[in-house]
């Protein structure tokens, strides 16, 4: 099995990508990032609310590994958002997320605080 490494944002050491805490700077390798935003589009392509919450889970989890800091899902404005919204009350709950909040004057968007 090959090992995925990453580099240290604060010291640039390359490190193993399943070591929490840099040996050369001590720096949270898993709370760096690079202040991007990553967009996933989880309700508009067919998903049924089952489906939705899925590639939630999935955008989250995948999102978390990468230096994104935010994650902005586009829900559209029915159910699905209805249920995304509980979904990520539950998740920040858990302190899996940092936070969410609706995208400025697009109700069908929603950025997720990651890092």
């Amino acid at each position: 099995m090959v090992m995925k490494t990453q580099n240290c944002l604060q010291c640039g050491m390359k490190v193993d990508s399943d070591i929490r805490y840099c040996p050369k700077c001590d720096n949270d390798i898993r709370s760096q990032t690079d202040g991007s935003t990553v967009t996933v589009d989880i309700a508009h392509h067919g998903e049924k609310v089952r489906d939705a919450q899925r590639k939630l889970a999935g955008s989250i989890a995948e999102a978390q590994q990468g230096l994104a800091a935010t994650l902005r899902i586009v829900v559209g404005g029915g159910l699905i958002r209805e249920q995304v919204l509980s979904d990520l009350m539950t998740f920040e709950h858990r302190g899996e997320i940092r936070g969410f909040t609706i995208e400025g004057r697009n109700p069908g968007a929603i950025l997720v605080s990651l890092k």
